[in-house]
C-alpha cells in the first residue's frame, strides 16, 4: 500500500482556489475596517483564532468522547459458550 495520497485534477484546482480565498480573506481583514461592539473584536485576525481554538475543541472533544463511548475491538465476536 502506497503511503503517498494522490490528488485529482480537480482536487488541485479546489485546493487552489480555496488557498486564493483565504489568502484574498487574510488581505481583507488589515483593508476592511471593522465596526465592533467589543474590544476584542477589533483585534486582527480574531475571528481566524476563535474559529481555529473552536475547531480543535470540537475535535479534542471528539477523540475524547470516542474513549469514553468505544466498544472493545472482538465486541461482536460470536462466543463459543453461546
Amino acid at each position: 500500500m502506497s503511503d503517498k495520497v494522490e490528488i485529482s485534477k480537480s482536487g488541485r484546482r479546489f485546493i487552489g482556489a480555496l488557498m486564493v480565498v483565504c489568502a484574498a480573506l487574510l488581505v481583507a481583514e488589515f483593508i476592511i475596517h471593522r465596526h465592533a461592539y467589543f474590544a476584542l473584536e477589533a483585534t486582527p485576525l480574531f475571528f481566524a483564532l476563535f474559529g481555529f481554538a473552536a475547531f480543535c475543541v470540537v475535535v479534542g472533544g471528539g477523540v475524547l468522547l470516542r474513549k469514553l463511548v468505544m466498544r472493545p475491538t472482538d465486541y461482536y465476536q460470536d462466543d463459543d459458550n453461546a
